[in-house]
């Protein structure tokens, strides 16, 4: 349903920019706007309606609050399990939209910039994939080892591309620094 609204939106701006062009056109002597007129609107109106969709699959998520957040951070050693962290810091492109985690094809996490999760995994084999949906983007997807007792940290890296983001997950070595930075950012409660 909202796909078909961010369409009526785009195919509004996009139509109300090539009556404005042509009309400009039409009154102005000697003014000849060529292919300008098709393809400007047609190029605005698709980014609006991509910009519109992948904005549309924000979710609202729950926070942890600052307890919980420092009982997930003192990382309490458990037999057979291992830690997996994925934050998200605010220089990311993409900032107004959220990006999904999942692990093993489970979306556990949608992260907004300044924001992280944290996730107990028992040992073993896991696919990482960190995406923004609705946005064209390329994916890579990270195979990790989970071992007993670590505690391996990510960081959601992105760079723009001509026509869409690339997007990879980024080792961060556990550091008090890296401990201090996800102190300060806003915890996401990872889903069952």
């Amino acid at each position: 349903m909202r796909t078909l609204g961010n369409l009526a939106i785009a195919a509004s701006v996009a139509g109300g920019l090539f009556t404005a062009l042509t009309l400009t056109e039409a009154s102005a002597d000697g003014l000849d706007l060529g292919m300008t007129k098709f393809v400007l609107p047609m190029v605005l109106g698709s980014g609006l309606f991509a910009g519109l969709n992948a904005r549309s699959a924000n979710r609202r998520v729950p926070l942890a609050n600052d307890d919980r957040k420092a009982e997930l951070l003192a990382f309490t050693p458990r037999p057979g399990i291992g830690w997996v962290v994925v934050m998200r810091t605010k220089k990311n492109a993409g900032g107004a939209l959220g990006f999904d985690v999942s692990i093993d094809g489970k979306v556990i996490a949608q992260l907004m910039p300044k924001r992280f999760t944290v996730v107990a995994l028992t040992a073993g084999e896991y696919r990482l994939v960190a995406d923004m949906p609705g946005a064209p983007g390329s994916v890579v997807p990270l195979d990790m080892l989970v071992g007993p007792g670590t505690i391996q940290i990510f960081a959601i890296e992105t760079s723009m591309g001509l026509m869409r983001a690339n997007i990879r997950l980024d080792p961060v070595a556990d550091t008090p620094a890296a401990r201090a930075a996800l102190a300060r950012m806003s915890l996401v409660e990872a889903e069952a």
